[in-house]
């Protein structure tokens, strides 16, 4: 059976069901068992389909490029409206707007599409590491569920369509016609999802911030209110006597459960200084560095209950201090020495602080001694006894007693779980509650996201406090 005969036979069995599903009054027993079988062929059938499929693809692919070789006195199309050859991957989204029936698998691979067809745009900004991280999250969307609304959000928020009325929506939100707008934009009129090549929510904070946490914690997106993990002690073995029965050595599990909790940003002016700005166009850079300096904040010292993230240094064990206004080279050694040896040998093994107390530490090695295996400075990113370490803004820089001057841990255990999507909706007509809600001759837009942070393990974090 040709990949024609099996896609005209899937074809029939998906109207035979429709007939079915339409007649609920007229379904027996042997009609149950006629549905099962017919489920049964069309995924016997779908799982030849596949392979014949992906083929079909490669051959006009090489026959597409065969026929572009051949043509070489044509200009070359415009860059950012090509895509090697292939369909389109944004044709006919609409259909995802309107919530009517895609395959998962063609959702799937029309995302794969959309971020090398963004990758490769002049229209976009899209380094090679965001479109990295963005496929290995929609490739992982097909087995985890709380990832399945990644294509969809992709081709929602990625064509250069959405892009432009995206631009021209902060620019001028009421000179936008909400019909046609309407038809390109998967929130309608009432707010916008920022472009997925923007989303800072699928972006890794670049090496030259002062919020590492995004670098080099463990980060995951969920489409769901929740992510769940699970986290155990591990098995403990023993040696016995001869004939000596074993005792139960069953783990321990439990339930890791983050919850994103909403933040939120809001920018509002007169209608004349809009007017006379461009404040519209340059929200999209300004609410990603505000989601950023107040991620940072917290993802460094949140308190983890009600709305805030929990950060590491709230979520750490605090064992090793430091003499009160006299952090010296032997508490840099304590400090590591208290963390436990699967978490001290972990990849992702690091200290953070702030830069107050990274150059407090730079100074106690001034001749190049032995006070440290390795300089701090030597290696990139820098290293203290071998392992990096990263400047977060919001770690503490003051000597008085409790402060947090460094921390030391595996940051694989330091959780942080983004909530696909950040939104960002305008109100043309700001009203004033102190004077019976009239108009204020105000406007303004209102962006929001969801994200949430916790320490799994409290002992693969140690932090040193002073005195």
């Amino acid at each position: 059976m040709n990949l024609k005969d099996i896609l005209e036979r899937q074809e029939v069995i998906r109207s035979e069901l429709k007939n079915i599903e339409d007649n609920p009054g007229k379904v027996d027993e042997t009609d149950a068992d006629y549905v099962d079988t017919l489920v049964d062929e069309y995924d016997a059938l779908e799982e030849r389909r596949v392979p014949l499929a992906e083929r079909a693809q490669k051959l006009n692919l090489i026959q597409a490029a065969y026929k572009e070789d051949a043509v070489d006195s044509e200009p070359d199309p415009p860059k950012d409206r090509t895509y090697s050859n292939k369909r389109d991957p944004f044709e006919d989204v609409d259909t995802l707007q309107r919530n009517e029936a895609m395959r998962p698998s063609e959702v799937r691979g029309r995302a794969l599409d959309a971020i090398e067809f963004v990758s490769r745009s002049q229209w976009a900004d899209f380094p090679d590491e965001h479109a990295e991280r963005a496929t290995s999250l929609v490739e992982a969307s097909k087995d985890n569920p709380m990832l399945r609304g990644m294509p969809r959000h992709i081709l929602l928020t990625g064509s250069q369509d959405y892009y432009d009325a995206f631009r021209a929506y902060v620019r001028d939100p009421m000179g936008i016609d909400i019909g046609s707008r309407a038809t390109t934009l998967g929130t309608g009129s009432l707010g916008y999802m920022l472009p997925f090549v923007l989303d800072p929510t699928i972006i890794l904070t670049n090496a030259g911030s002062m919020n590492p946490y995004r670098q080099i914690s463990r980060v995951e997106q969920t489409t769901s209110n929740t992510w769940n993990g699970v986290t155990s002690a591990g098995v403990n073995a023993a040696f016995f006597s001869e004939s000596a029965g074993a005792t139960d050595a069953s783990p321990t599990v439990a339930q890791l459960q983050i919850t994103p909790q909403r933040a939120m940003a809001w920018v509002f002016g007169s209608y004349e200084s809009l007017e006379d700005s461009d404040l519209g166009t340059q929200l999209p850079r300004l609410f990603a560095d505000a989601k950023d300096r107040l991620e940072e904040s917290k993802f460094a010292t949140g308190a983890g209950t009600g709305v805030f993230p929990q950060g590491v240094v709230t979520g750490g064990t605090t064992g090793a201090t430091a003499a009160a206004t006299a952090y010296a080279v032997a508490d840099v050694y304590t400090l590591q020495g208290r963390l436990g040896a699967r978490f001290r040998n972990s990849s992702r093994a690091a200290f953070v602080s702030n830069l107050f107390y990274i150059n407090k530490t730079r100074q106690f090695d001034t001749a190049g001694g032995s006070s440290f295996w390795a300089n701090l400075g030597m290696g990139s990113p820098e290293q203290l006894l071998g392992k990096p370490i990263y400047e977060s803004s919001s770690m503490s820089s003051a000597t008085a007693s409790g402060s947090a001057a460094l921390v030391f841990g595996d940051f694989e255990q330091f959780v942080i779980v983004d909530r696909i999507g950040m939104s960002v909706r305008y109100n043309d007509m700001v009203m004033s509650s102190a004077t019976a809600n009239v108009p204020t001759g105000e406007a303004g837009w209102f962006a929001f996201w969801r994200v949430g942070s916790k320490v799994s393990t409290a002992t693969a974090f140690q932090v040193l406090t002073i005195q």
